[in-house]
């Protein structure tokens, strides 16, 4: 790898309209649409640090690994994309000292409520020269005093599309480590609201979906194996509790899916009532919205059609890259 990488490098263009980028592996299909910025990603690896996982989406052609603990002489970095607050800016830091390059601050999650005062104050003190979040609820939720920027997800609605295929399963949620989650996915609830569905067929894909019961569950395969289970189910369960916006509800719009979700974060400004999909708090209800759906596939049908539209309009890849390149230049201003 790298030798593969040190090739890379005497090819890489200098001009200042692609970036080189030094990052780190964070979530796959986020960084894959961030790619296609079309600058250079490179993923700094160090100890007990996430790796990239190929069964969520493959390397991106412009996204380069560097040997752990690594930086190669001759790399011109631009500036750091750190992606956590939890070991990753810590790096980042210490990199920044070395390279003199600005950092650029992406949070992907909330804060736990349960964290103390001391352990909050220290993250919302991890500021990067420019600082990004997914939602404006986000940056409500963490209350930084930096000036922040705010980009939405978007979806790659080429591959996450609807496709004609036979229903196999009645719902479908795709959540990693469900189990030990809980505290953000609500596995618990999930397990009530199911429990009062009338002899559903349920598909759970993500990592240790094989310890929930009754379930199909497993890992995708693949993103065509994610896709065709999107497409094979009648429903849709998101359950989440601590997340700006789950990525797997969004890929389930996209697909055309008839959604049930909670009410929490930034997807009571993604669904409308009724329209694109079913939300609530209240797991009675939930499971209620989720029947209604599962006995009458035209509304299903009108909802997931209306939730695509969703997508297209709102989470488009070109509102996304066009965002995040000018943050790029922004940083490199700096």
């Amino acid at each position: 790898m790298a030798n593969q990488t040190i090739k890379i490098i005497n090819s890489v263009d200098k001009q200042k309209d692609k970036y080189n980028i030094l990052t780190f592996d964070t979530h796959e299909r986020y960084q894959s649409q961030l790619s296609k910025t079309g600058h250079n990603f490179f993923s700094f690896r160090y100890e007990n640090c996430k790796v990239w996982d190929q069964s969520y989406a493959d390397f991106p052609e412009n996204y380069y690994t560097l040997p752990k603990n690594s930086l190669i002489s001759g790399l011109d970095i631009d500036f750091i994309l750190s992606q956590s607050k939890f070991g990753q800016f810590q790096v980042a830091s210490q990199i920044q000292q070395v390279l003199g390059v600005p950092i650029l601050s992406l949070e992907h999650t909330l804060p736990i409520p349960s964290w103390p005062k001391e352990q909050l104050d220290l993250l919302k003190s991890m500021v990067g020269q420019e600082n990004v979040f997914i939602s404006e609820y986000s940056v409500d939720k963490w209350g930084m005093s930096c000036s922040p920027t705010v980009i939405h997800h978007s979806v790659d609605t080429e591959k996450f599309s609807p496709k004609e295929t036979e229903k196999t399963t009645d719902v479908l949620s795709v959540v990693n480590e469900f189990i030990n989650r809980d505290y953000c996915c609500n596995y618990n609830g999930w397990q009530r609201i199911v429990a009062k569905l009338q002899n559903a067929v349920i598909d759970v894909v993500g990592k240790d979906s094989e310890q929930i019961p009754n379930v199909v569950g497993g890992t995708a395969k693949d993103i065509s194996d994610l896709v065709s289970r999107y497409n094979g189910c009648k429903v849709f369960l998101n359950t989440s509790t601590i997340s700006p916006v789950p990525t797997s509800l969004l890929e389930a719009m996209a697909c055309g899916c008839a959604v049930v979700t909670t009410a929490t974060c930034m997807i009571p400004e993604i669904i409308e009532q009724g329209q694109n999909g079913f939300m609530s708090n209240d797991e009675n209800e939930l499971a209620e919205y989720v029947q209604r759906l599962l006995d009458d596939p035209n509304l299903a049908k009108e909802m997931g059609d209306s939730a695509r539209q969703t997508i297209l309009e709102k989470f488009s890849e070109e509102k996304f890259i066009n965002n995040w390149n000018t943050t790029f230049d922004k940083v490199y201003g700096v």
